[in-house]
C-alpha cells in the first residue's frame, strides 16, 4: 500500500537536520515501540507494510517538483524527505547536482555523530562531484597502467599512489556513513564489497609474498571493476542484469536439465 506523503513538495519541504530532528525521530521509535506488540512489528514488515518511495532512492537526482535546493542547504544534513522513513534514524544530504545521499543517523564508527565536524567534512568531500571524478580519473589511469605487459621499476610507485587513493576513498566513505552496523553504512552497499576487497589484497600483497605473480596481477583486474560503482548509470544497468538474471535462473536450471 502506497504511504501518503506527508511532506508537501516544494523548497518548504527542507529542514535542516538537528539535535531536535534526531531527538523527534528517538521519540516516535520510542512511542511506537511502546504501543505495537511484537506481533504487531512484525506485521508491519510484510510485503503489504509501507514501501520506500522510488522517486526519493539514494543516487537518484530530486524530483523537480521539489524545485531548487534553497541556498546554504547543498551538501548539509537535512531531514529525510520519504515520509517512509519518519521513524527511522536517517537523513539526506543533497549535493550541486541534486543527486540523494542518503545516511544512518547513528554514530558512525561509535564515535562520529551526525554533528561531528569530521563526520561533516567527510559528507561534503564524500557528495561533491570533484570527488567522484577524481576517483573516476585514477581508476582509468590505473586500467592503463594494468594494460603494460613489463612495467618499467617507476610503476610501482604508481601503484602506491593508486593505493593510497583508494584507501582515502574507503576512508572518507566509512568517517561520512560508518562502517557496517546500521543502515546505509560502508558495507551494507554491496558495491563497497568491491572496494574493500581491492584495498585489501593490495596490502596484504605488499606485506605478504604470496608466490604467484600472474594470479596477482589477474585479481587486479577487480580495480577495473570500480568503474561500474562511480558512474551512476552504469551501476543502474549493472545492477537490472543482475535482478534479470537471478529472476530467470529457474528457466536456465529447467534449460540445462532438458538439454
Amino acid at each position: 500500500m502506497a504511504q501518503s506523503v506527508l511532506v508537501p513538495p516544494g523548497p518548504d519541504s527542507f529542514h535542516y537536520f538537528t539535535r531536535e530532528s534526531l531527538a523527534a525521530i528517538e521519540q516516535r521509535i520510542a512511542e511506537e515501540k511502546a504501543k505495537k506488540s511484537k506481533k504487531e512489528r512484525k506485521d508491519d514488515d510484510d510485503e503489504n507494510g509501507p514501501k520506500p518511495n522510488s522517486d526519493l532512492e539514494a543516487g537518484k537526482s530530486l524530483p523537480f517538483i521539489y524545485g531548487d535546493i534553497p541556498p546554504g542547504m547543498v551538501s548539509e544534513p537535512l531531514e529525510d524527505l520519504d515520509p517512509y522513513y519518519i521513524n527511522k534514524k536517517t537523513f539526506i544530504v543533497l549535493n550541486r547536482g541534486k543527486a540523494i545521499f542518503r545516511f544512518s543517523a547513528a554514530s558512525a564508527v561509535y564515535l562520529l555523530t551526525p554533528f561531528n565536524p569530521l563526520r561533516k567534512i567527510a559528507i561534503k568531500i564524500l557528495v561533491h562531484s570533484l570527488f567522484s571524478m577524481l576517483i573516476m580519473c585514477t581508476i582509468l589511469t590505473n586500467c592503463v597502467f594494468m594494460t603494460m605487459s613489463n612495467p618499467p621499476e617507476w610503476t610501482k610507485n604508481v601503484e602506491y599512489t593508486f593505493t593510497g587513493i583508494y584507501t582515502f576513498e574507503s576512508l572518507v566513505k566509512i568517517l561520512a556513513r560508518g562502517f557496517c552496523l546500521e543502515e546505509f553504512t560502508f558495507l551494507r552497499d554491496p558495491w563497497n564489497w568491491l572496494d574493500f576487497t581491492v584495498i585489501t589484497f593490495a596490502y596484504v600483497t605488499e606485506f605478504v609474498n604470496l608466490g604467484n605473480v600472474s594470479a596477482l596481477r589477474t585479481f587486479r583486474v577487480l580495480r577495473a571493476l570500480k568503474t561500474i560503482s562511480v558512474i551512476p548509470g552504469l551501476k543502474t544497468i549493472v545492477g537490472a542484469l543482475i535482478q534479470s538474471v537471478k529472476k530467470l535462473s529457474d528457466v536456465m536450471i529447467l534449460t540445462v536439465f532438458c538439454l
